[in-house]
């Protein structure tokens, strides 16, 4: 770091970070918070910030370097000048280990799931880990099933050949297996699970195709109200993605009264992709009454899978005229 600048020097080009950040001027805050980190001006919220602007400038390079110097770093700034206690490791916090394993997580192809975890394990071993610092690393590696498949998917159409294409299956594979260690070591450190932990994990298993893991981690979650709606949509989301209407109604009905139209969404969409041996129709009309019976109005999700499922026959000719009938009243 070079010298400190006076006080009055410090806050203008705060100010002027800020400012750069708020305007989304993302090579101008860059530059500004290089600026503060080569003066020693930089504090961990504008690390934080910075972080922030990385990601949603897309730039994987700029995160690099903050991890680089933010795990390197005896000492950070704390906010408004005051001194770390003694004894205390200020380079790297919890909400710092978070915000690069969210801008780690944030490529656009999802292929950072290796630096997110290496975060995650520097934070293990300083004993700062938590469990939003957890989830953001679930997200992360749910993240880099769907990323994956979307950068091959670009690249087939760019004329690469698939042999240069990263495997699907073994992203998905390595996203299963680094979600296991993840669960496990949360238990063996003590760092508590909640809904938000639960849900990311099942997305996990749900896009790897693993709805034996997914079913398990909603077991395994309790039955706080707000949790289990969280958790359940994440499971009827992961059933309606492979299809199994069994498992998607079986869960929506495990809700009760705490289905959502998110809730019932996702069954419906279960119905549409669904190849098992059941009466779809039977099924929607029946999550039509129920969600009559619990006020929810259908939106637009909902018409379009009833639509797929009741298909050109009277069910589709009348489901179609209640909703015309519904937005002549609207615009009256």
């Amino acid at each position: 770091a070079g010298p400190t600048l006076p006080g009055a020097k410090r806050m203008e080009v705060r100010k002027a970070f800020y400012r750069a950040a708020k305007a989304r001027q993302f090579q101008a805050a860059w530059d500004l918070l290089a600026s503060a980190r080569r003066s020693g001006v930089a504090d961990k919220h504008m690390y934080g910030v910075g972080l922030s602007i990385a990601s949603s400038a897309g730039r994987t390079g700029w995160v690099d370097a903050l991890w680089r110097e933010l795990r390197q770093a005896p000492e950070l700034r704390r906010t408004r000048e005051r001194q770390p206690s003694e004894g205390h490791s200020a380079r790297l916090n919890a909400p710092l280990c978070t915000a690069l394993i969210t801008a780690f997580g944030s490529d656009r192809d999802g292929s950072r799931l290796g630096s997110c975890r290496a975060v995650l394990q520097w934070a293990v071993e300083h004993g700062i880990a938590n469990t939003t610092t957890y989830n953001a690393f679930l997200h992360c590696a749910s993240r880099s099933i769907g990323g994956t498949a979307s950068a091959r998917r670009g690249r087939r159409r760019g004329g690469a050949a698939a042999s240069d294409d990263t495997s699907a299956t073994d992203a998905a594979a390595l996203a299963v297996a680094m979600t296991d260690q993840a669960l496990a070591q949360m238990g063996e450190l003590g760092v508590a699970r909640d809904a938000r932990t639960a849900a990311s994990a099942i997305t996990v298993y749900g896009r790897a195709g693993r709805l034996d893991r997914a079913r398990d981690v909603y077991e395994e979650s309790g039955d706080v109200a707000d949790t289990v709606v969280a958790v359940g949509n994440a499971l009827i989301a992961a059933a309606a993605r492979a299809g199994d209407a069994v498992l998607a109604l079986d869960t929506l009905a495990s809700l009760g009264d705490a289905a959502s139209i998110v809730s019932y969404n996702a069954a419906l969409q279960a119905l549409v992709k669904s190849d098992q041996s059941l009466d779809r129709v039977a099924h929607a009309l029946e999550l039509r009454r129920a969600m009559a019976e619990a006020g929810l109005a259908e939106d637009e999700a909902s018409v379009s899978s009833l639509l797929a499922i009741f298909g050109d026959g009277p069910l589709g000719e009348e489901l179609l005229a209640e909703r015309s009938l519904q937005q002549q009243q609207q615009q009256q």
